[in-house]
């Protein structure tokens, strides 16, 4: 992919208009200028892979069907409505596919994959769609919570770019903002991978962005909903930028005449 200062990823696609991880979201995202998409996967009983946040389908079912996504076959879980809830102009939207969301994928834009599966068997599966895939790994990044699941990942896929998620609200509950710092520069020694993924707030200063690039690690940020805040992180070195609103966020930066 060409190289910018910052690329804008779609949290969930432009889930703050259309029904979040779903291919409406996905094409309005790109239609915005969105540089990746960002979706949650499962892995389900007949061993397909599909896009949903939740491990069950009541949150985002118009009927408030719940169904356990490993637990439930493709095609039961294709008769659930995912669209309607946001909005009724959305009916009849169903949970997609990994496959079906790499189709609609342009030309140097890519994915986010975060991996809400943390069996196993949910990697290999991953192994055996990307490589009949279109998407080179050069647009791909694997993101998860977990730390075994991208210990995992790297291993399987060297060549893709893995960053780990590290709840940052939840560790500040506990420790000092120091402490929190240590802990995660501590973490991220072992994890091999390519970075690390944050929630956006004050913590992201100058002092953790020049750690993380002594290491030679990027910074993603997720939660990023005011043009301020994307500005800051780009300036402070963010590489990605995560949001449910790609257009408002883009237009903001696009403005400002520090990142120009």
């Amino acid at each position: 992919m060409t190289n910018k200062k910052v690329y804008i990823v779609a949290h969930r696609g432009a889930s703050d208009e259309a029904p979040e991880n779903t291919i409406p979201s996905f094409q309005k995202a790109f239609s915005e200028g969105a540089d990746f998409i960002e979706g949650d996967f499962w892995l389900t009983k007949d061993n397909r892979i599909v896009c949903i946040h939740d491990a069950n389908t009541k949150r985002t079912s118009k009927t408030g069907s719940k169904l356990n996504v490993i637990k439930t076959k493709l095609s039961e879980l294709k008769t659930v409505d995912v669209g309607g809830w946001k909005n009724s102009r959305f009916e009849g939207t169903f949970i997609p596919t990994i496959e079906e969301i790499i189709d609609i994928i342009p030309k140097n834009r890519g994915l986010f994959i975060e991996v809400k599966d943390d069996r196993k068997e949910f990697l290999v599966k991953l192994s055996e769609v990307l490589k009949e895939s279109k998407l080179s790994h050069d647009r791909i990044r694997i993101i998860a919570f977990n730390p075994d699941t991208i210990i995992s990942a790297k291993k399987l896929f060297p060549e893709i770019k893995t960053y780990w998620l590290f709840e940052w609200f939840s560790s500040k509950r506990k420790c000092l903002n120091g402490i929190a710092h240590k802990r995660l520069m501590h973490t991220l020694k072992k994890l091999n991978c390519d970075g690390v993924d944050l929630n956006n707030a004050l913590y992201i200063d100058n002092n953790l962005a020049e750690s993380l690039k002594e290491l030679g690690l990027e910074l993603c940020v997720y939660n990023v909903e005011k043009g301020e805040d994307a500005v800051r992180l780009a300036i402070l070195g963010a590489g990605y930028i995560t949001t449910n609103s790609p257009a408002k966020i883009i237009d903001y930066i696009n403005s400002t005449v520090d990142l120009k």
